[in-house]
């Protein structure tokens, strides 16, 4: 996009003049922006393509759906428009500051505060996306079938489809149920990030945790728990504390792997084959035998 007609759509959605801009650090789908207007900075989202706008309307209403469940802090949203490329979210800036022990305890205790905001069933009022990926999130009474059929086994067609993996790879529903059955205690629908690794929370200056970019509905909150172990980014403060308001329930070691694999699927497909023996190696220590 030329540069003054990226000035231009940006101006015209929020209304205001832009003095400067620079890139910054993001997401690996979209593009992200740090805006200078005389009201203060803003951040930007930029996304291409025709499916931009449901992606990044899912967003927003991600975080305002976090935002309402008053657990947690995210950055206060200012306007998600179609642009004539896409789409565009713009959001309140928020400055980083150093890590501490102090704000992973206040991350770990948030967190587990958003988990206690339930619902009566699993999924969410609407589709939305892991990444760049679709999720779908039907209402549904039993976490072992909704976990089967809406995470694991939509990821592992999408892997078939293509060529990653083969069918006989693939656990059957029948077996994925089963095996996930034998290893739940009872689960509440708890409200999710949905994509809690390291990049996906802020740390500001003042030393508040902030989250960013979800991918919620209602789920089992060690799905959560689960992303924040598969790429790091959390100390043994922020475990500790969510575990002093939420205590860790008996064989939450064993669904680890379980709820990784959702996420390491999600991976293969949108990096590719790099993420395959990891999605084997997960896979097979959860099912095998399959």
């Amino acid at each position: 996009m030329a540069h003054d007609r990226f000035i231009g759509v940006l101006e015209c959605i929020m209304g205001r003049q832009i003095l400067g801009h620079k890139p910054v650090g993001g997401g690996d789908i979209a593009a992200s922006y740090l805006l200078q207007t005389a009201q203060g900075p803003v951040f930007a989202k930029m996304l291409r393509g025709s499916g931009a706008y449901d992606i990044l309307t899912a967003e927003a209403e991600g975080l305002a759906a976090l935002k309402k469940a008053g657990a947690i802090s995210v950055p206060a949203l200012y306007h998600c428009e179609k642009t004539d490329f896409g789409a565009a979210l713009l959001m309140e800036y928020i400055p980083g500051g150093a890590g501490s022990d102090a704000s992973q305890e206040t991350l770990g205790r948030s967190l587990a505060l958003l988990h206690q905001s339930t619902h009566d069933a699993f999924g969410w009022s609407r589709n939305n996306y892991i990444g760049s990926l679709p999720q779908n999130n039907p209402r549904e009474l039993n976490w072992a079938s909704f976990f089967t059929l809406h995470r694991l086994k939509f990821q592992f067609d999408l892997a078939l489809s293509s060529n990653y993996i083969e069918a006989r790879e693939v656990p059957t529903v029948g077996h994925m149920v089963h095996k996930i059955s034998s290893l739940l205690p009872e689960v509440r629908p708890a409200l999710l990030h949905g994509d809690l690794w390291g990049g996906n929370y802020l740390i500001s200056a003042d030393h508040t945790p902030y989250l960013i970019d979800p991918s919620v509905y209602y789920g089992h909150s060690e799905v959560d728990l689960a992303m924040t172990r598969l790429f790091g980014g959390f100390s043994s403060r922020f475990y500790d504390a969510y575990f002093e308001v939420s205590p860790a329930q008996p064989g939450i070691e064993d669904r680890m792997a379980l709820y990784q694999l959702y996420y390491l699927l999600v991976h293969l497909n949108i990096f590719g084959p790099s993420y395959l023996a990891a999605v084997s190696e997960t896979a097979n220590s959860v099912f095998g035998g399959y």
